[in-house]
């Protein structure tokens, strides 16, 4: 609460001043004795009660002269969004378990889902691809349902090989028409284009032609590598060989991509390392927000000044009743 003329306040000095003033003025004659003579009676008179009814009056009066105010706050709120369009590779290399003998799809989800669930007012979207591309989310609010995507996400329900291309191309289609200050790719995968319609460098001067920026992930080591290959054994458990591989990358590709959309490369062959990317993104791309603080002022002068009308009513019926002065 506020007063919006405060210095009207200053009128309570007055009080003690004029009680002051008219006590002196309107004290009756009196003799002074040698010795003190006991009062008849400790109570206090009905006139002294009359007197601070007024005086109460009087300052519910000046309270609602200086016009209290209660304040009420609004605050408004300016998001400036980026959508986010993540695409991972689920080729069948991806079951490779060179990250701390975790697979690297393994690690890529965990990661991927940390960073979902640290974002906020932004719209992300989710994309897989192999050979061929998939999308299992458009870019939405709802996080639970890009969540939802991720974990869903399987090696083996596309088309074999590496279309990076097809992939890049499909998320560039779904951010183009966006209206967002920021779009942003995250593009993952762990090898080199080698199937697909659409050439990766093609795709990345896509991106740039309309304003998005990538973020590309090399993941895995490249060279000889044992890929796990899981099949059913006699008994229904499951059981798992493994054969060399060999794992290619094109990092100069990708890097190429990143650049050209005043992206970033990024090259990943442990766990840690990993999550140290998103961070590093999740820092690049914050959300704007602009907050505008309103304040609004509600007048509440009416109370005091109703308590005061009828703290004088009072005083008047009392004075003409109970407290009523013979002459």
């Amino acid at each position: 609460m506020r007063f919006q003329n405060w210095i009207l306040l200053l009128l309570l000095f007055v009080i003690p001043v004029f009680h002051r003033w008219w006590s002196r003025r309107n004290r009756p004659p009196s003799v002074v004795f040698p010795v003190a003579v006991s009062r008849a009676t400790s109570k206090r008179s009905p006139h002294l009660w009359s007197l601070l009814l007024k005086y109460a009056a009087f300052g519910l009066i000046v309270a609602a002269l200086a016009r209290p105010q209660n304040s009420y706050k609004q605050t408004e709120r300016t998001v400036s969004g980026i959508d986010i369009l993540m695409v991972m590779d689920v080729s069948a290399s991806m079951n490779i378990e060179d990250l701390a003998e975790r697979s690297r799809i393994e690690v890529a989800k965990d990661t991927m889902e940390g960073f979902i669930k640290g974002r906020q007012n932004d719209r992300i979207g989710f994309v897989i691809f192999s050979g061929e591309p998939l999308t299992l989310a458009p870019p939405t609010l709802d996080y639970g349902l890009v969540l939802k995507s991720l974990r869903d996400a399987q090696i083996g329900v596309l088309k074999d090989g590496t279309a990076i291309g097809d992939g890049l191309a499909l998320a560039v289609g779904h951010l183009k028409e966006s209206k967002a200050k920021s779009r942003v790719i995250i593009l993952l995968t762990d090898g080199d284009n080698n199937v697909g319609q659409v050439d990766p460098a093609t795709a990345g001067e896509m991106a740039k032609g309309f304003g998005i920026r990538v973020y590309t992930i090399a993941i895995g080591r490249e060279g000889r590598v044992k890929m796990p290959i899981r099949q059913k054994g006699v008994l229904g458990n499951t059981v798992t060989t493994y054969q060399w591989f060999e794992n290619a990358l094109n990092p100069d590709l990708l890097q190429h991509i990143a650049e050209i959309t005043d992206g970033r490369f990024y090259r990943v062959t442990e766990e840690g390392a990993l999550q140290e990317v998103f961070k590093e993104i999740d820092q690049l791309e914050r959300t704007e927000i602009k907050a505008k603080e309103n304040v609004r002022y509600e007048e509440i002068f009416d109370k005091p000044l109703r308590l005061a009308v009828l703290l004088l009513l009072l005083e008047l019926a009392l004075s003409r009743l109970w407290w009523r002065v013979l002459p």
